[in-house]
């Protein structure tokens, strides 16, 4: 397993430990429901809960992937302040 592999693992380790959602996922959940809204009207109910959960997990790979790519940036910015030598 890669260094993907393990931050993923950290990201899961993190999202099953969290009780209910947090303010982030409170709020990305309503946006997404507003952008999808106008979606609804032309859906059955069935088609649209389906729809709405496919949203939602395209939603969740983008958060997992942002994580992902926020985490290996703050390490690198984590290396390069360690290797400036101070004056």
């Amino acid at each position: 397993m890669g260094y993907k592999g393990l931050i993923r693992n950290l990201y899961m380790n993190i999202i099953e430990q969290t009780d209910g959602m947090d303010e982030i996922q409170l709020e990305m959940k309503e946006e997404l429901l507003e952008l999808i809204e106008e979606d609804q009207k032309q859906m059955d109910d069935e088609e649209f809960r389906k729809y709405r959960d496919k949203v939602f997990r395209i939603a969740a790979l983008g958060e997992e992937q942002g994580f992902v790519r926020g985490f290996r940036f703050a390490f690198q910015l984590f290396i390069e302040c360690m290797n400036e030598k101070e004056p």
